[in-house]
């Protein structure tokens, strides 16, 4: 039996106290290292002119106003899933629009296989969205849904829908079969199904897609002056910015339900939407890699005629949206919750009780599990988070060279990526925990 109370010695090092057993004398143990204190600035945005020009661009205004809307109010997934059905139906469009583009040199044939891995990834945190609906009993069953069987001869699938479109076209119909394959496979697991035209072998009621995601009002969003650039590069540009913002705001929406479970000891539900917001993560990664597909020559053109480099700016093009920095210093401020989870007071002078009771949740896992799954959880999204800014700095470096991407305007995401771990009492329970078990000889 681990005995979790800390030894009045220090062994070799100012900060490192040992576990001991209760029984049995512990090994002499080697200095611990010195566990480093997290940087405390939160990630600030671009200033207010930039990003308001870069909220235009993507028409965020009219985007966000979707997203707002409350059609379903008895359906609490409804804020999570709107903008991520607004995300598929943009990427159902950016297939269209790679497969129509007439360059010759257009890598066609990659650009189309990784907007397809794309839409599958997406189909999947969808179905996983929907999966934990089911398992919350006052949302189950609150889903705008209709009988198979009510719609007679008439069509059983969304009609507006642009994947409805290309299952139609022949450039295309592969590509939607293949996506309408994943979507029959990933939402098995669900009580309804999506209505994109999937099979539905099991007869399963059917979402209210056109009436929850209102594709027609999405596609008709009125164009602006840049819409109209001479420049194939333009549209995946947008087409790329318009999927990240609107899984950002999905990840938003998951994180402010995170710190509602937790302050209630919801764990279980706490530790289902962290999972789904580190998936996002790693989804706005696929996301980003979309650039690596554009024409250099073309793309560096597109950034001179939309002034992409603002004079006198001194943070990376991504920092330039609100949604994505909120999202990241949420992510950040979730270690404000561990001693809400530890049920611990937070010791202002620095004591060992944080990492104490840790030790203790880690050890004694079988009756405290589910505080477990949400502290591995949360840490599964810092390090989501830290590959996504530091691969964005890559991909900046492919796209516009080294040059761009080693500037001062990139200070800020070197610091996100290696700065210490935002949790340092789990980050210390762990390495004293291990530290014990190197040197227990029963």
């Amino acid at each position: 039996m681990v005995d979790l109370h800390w030894k009045s010695k220090i062994v070799n090092s100012n900060i490192s106290p040992k576990i001991s057993l209760s029984d049995t004398p512990i090994p002499k143990l080697l200095p611990l290292p010195t566990l480093q204190q997290p940087i405390q600035n939160d990630i600030s945005a671009a200033s207010s002119k930039v990003c308001t020009a870069y909220e235009n661009y993507l028409h965020l205004p009219h985007l966000t106003k979707l997203w707002a809307s409350n059609d379903f109010p008895n359906w609490t997934n409804e804020p999570v899933l709107k903008p991520a059905f607004h995300a598929l139906e943009i990427t159902f469009r950016f297939i269209s629009t790679v497969l129509s583009d007439p360059r010759p040199y257009l890598n066609r044939r990659e650009f189309t296989r990784r907007l397809e891995s794309l839409a599958t990834y997406q189909v999947q945190i969808i179905a996983m969205l929907c999966e934990d609906e089911e398992q919350n009993t006052e949302a189950r069953g609150t889903a705008p849904v209709i009988d198979v069987n009510s719609f007679g001869n008439s069509r059983s699938y969304s009609e507006a829908s642009f994947l409805s479109r290309l299952a139609t076209w022949h450039k295309s119909r592969d590509a939607a079969q293949r996506i309408l394959f994943s979507v029959e496979r990933e939402m098995s697991r669900c009580s309804y199904t999506l209505g994109l035209g999937e099979a539905n072998l099991a007869g399963k009621p059917i979402l209210r897609y056109d009436a929850v995601c209102k594709p027609n009002e999405l596609h008709a969003l009125e164009t602006t002056v840049v819409d109209h650039v001479e420049n194939y590069e333009n549209i995946t540009l947008q087409s790329t910015h318009q999927i990240l913002e609107s899984w950002s705001r999905v990840s938003r929406v998951l994180l402010e339900r995170v710190i509602d479970s937790i302050d209630c000891r919801n764990f279980v539900k706490a530790s289902m939407d962290c999972h789904a917001v580190e998936r996002i993560w790693k989804l706005l990664t696929e996301v980003e890699d979309l650039h690596l597909m554009i024409d250099p020559d073309d793309f560096l053109k597109l950034k001179k005629e939309l002034g992409i480099r603002a004079c006198g700016e001194t943070v990376p093009f991504c920092l330039r949206s609100k949604e994505l920095v909120e999202m990241a210093n949420m992510c950040k401020d979730l270690k404000k919750k561990v001693p809400i989870i530890l049920e611990v007071e937070v010791d202002l002078k620095g004591g060992p009780g944080m990492v104490e009771a840790a030790m203790k949740v880690y050890v004694e896992k079988m009756s405290e599990f589910e505080k477990v799954h949400v502290l591995q959880a949360m840490q599964a999204i810092e390090t989501a988070m830290k590959k996504f800014f530091y691969a964005y700095s890559q991909v900046v470096a492919v796209v516009m060279g080294t040059a761009e991407a080693n500037g001062n305007r990139f200070d800020s995401l070197t610091q996100i990526f290696l700065e210490p771990t935002y949790f340092p009492s789990l980050d210390a329970a762990k390495t004293f925990l291990g530290y014990y078990w190197d040197n227990n000889n029963n």
